[in-house]
């Protein structure tokens, strides 16, 4: 046998494996719009690194817009049913499924996207959150903090009382409730401005980076500037009986991009949009920003303490959860 033919049979040898490694598809769902930060900047990062990560051999199709199923309640179920291989989940539309990331929707706690989902992350790789035994966490988001922003001006605590906010999630309604004002829950975020623009609500709490996205960037013009009232806990997950049955180059994919990249992916990106929609509420000159004179922070600060107490008597559990939440950002 000729030496040149020699060296073709080895390279051919040395290449099986590689072409005969398995491609693999992926679901990923999101009820957000695509032109969502999450959707139009983050998803794609993670689909572009994951095929690279892999050499190719892992492949992520994106489904914005409830594109799959359509819902934020049953994104959970569509992972653990198989419809969908990840999707965005938001933890408020399934309460008790997942325990202990709600501790970031108590007030005064993340004041950036990044910090509050850094902390989350840190929370689960510490065990400190229940619910995840059969999920795999390949980022999570804390979405805000939450602001009052409203249809009509304001000037100060008195002026919520009476007037109907669109909530999202039980901490949220108790926030509202104990500032004076009326919470409406059971309102999309794709309907929102719908509602608002039709007088059913008077405002929201919303993250401002997200206004614009949900249609009311130019509806709600007053905005109250001082009182973060907690964060919107995403998880981005995958069933674990999905990753465990991924070939092992695509798992070992997944490794590099779960947990700390992505959640940092996420998390910056959301920044990078608040301040955008921040600068452009200021240069559209119509916007009002309300900052609240201390005696009226102080006595947020009085009625709101009642919801973190009350939190961590929920569980035993809850109240090394806030220690932990709190160090993780540096309180």
């Amino acid at each position: 046998m000729s030496m040149l033919k020699k060296i073709a049979i080895a390279a051919a040898l040395m290449a099986a494996p590689a072409a005969a490694q398995e491609v693999v598809t992926l679901k990923y769902s999101s009820f957000l719009p695509a032109t969502t930060v999450n959707n139009a900047i983050s998803a794609p990062a993670l689909a572009a690194k994951a095929a690279e990560a892999s050499d190719g051999t892992l492949k992520i199709d994106l489904f914005p817009g409830g594109s799959l199923v359509s819902g934020g309640e049953v994104q959970l179920k569509l992972v653990q049913d198989g419809v969908a291989d990840i999707a965005e989940i938001p933890l408020p539309y399934t309460p008790g499924r997942i325990n202990g990331l709600d501790v970031f929707e108590l007030p005064d706690m993340a004041v950036t996207n990044s910090d509050g989902s850094l902390a989350s992350l840190e929370l689960i790789d510490k065990g400190l959150i229940t619910g995840m035994d059969d999920l795999v966490a390949l980022g999570v988001l804390q979405s805000g903090p939450y602001y009052i922003h409203m249809k009509e001006p304001i000037t100060g605590l008195a002026d919520l009382r009476g007037k109907k906010l669109r909530v999202s999630g039980q901490t949220q309604a108790q926030i509202v409730s104990r500032l004076g004002a009326v919470p409406v829950s059971n309102i999309p975020a794709t309907s929102l401005a719908e509602n608002v623009s039709r007088g059913l609500i008077d405002g929201a709490l919303v993250d401002t980076g997200n206004l614009y996205n949900f249609g009311v960037g130019d509806l709600l013009k007053h905005h109250v500037t001082n009182l973060p009232l907690g964060s919107f806990a995403v998880l981005f997950g995958m069933s674990k009986a999905r990753y465990d049955g991924l070939p092992e180059q695509a798992r070992a994919a997944i490794d590099q991009i779960r947990g700390e990249w992505y959640t940092t992916e996420l998390g910056r990106n959301m920044d990078a949009q608040t301040a955008e929609v921040t600068a452009r509420l200021q240069a559209a000159g119509d916007h009002q920003f309300i900052e609240l004179s201390e005696e009226d922070l102080a006595k947020a600060a009085e009625v709101l303490a009642d919801i973190t107490r009350k939190w961590e008597g929920k569980s035993d559990r809850n109240p090394e959860i806030l220690t932990a939440a709190r160090a993780a950002l540096g309180k």
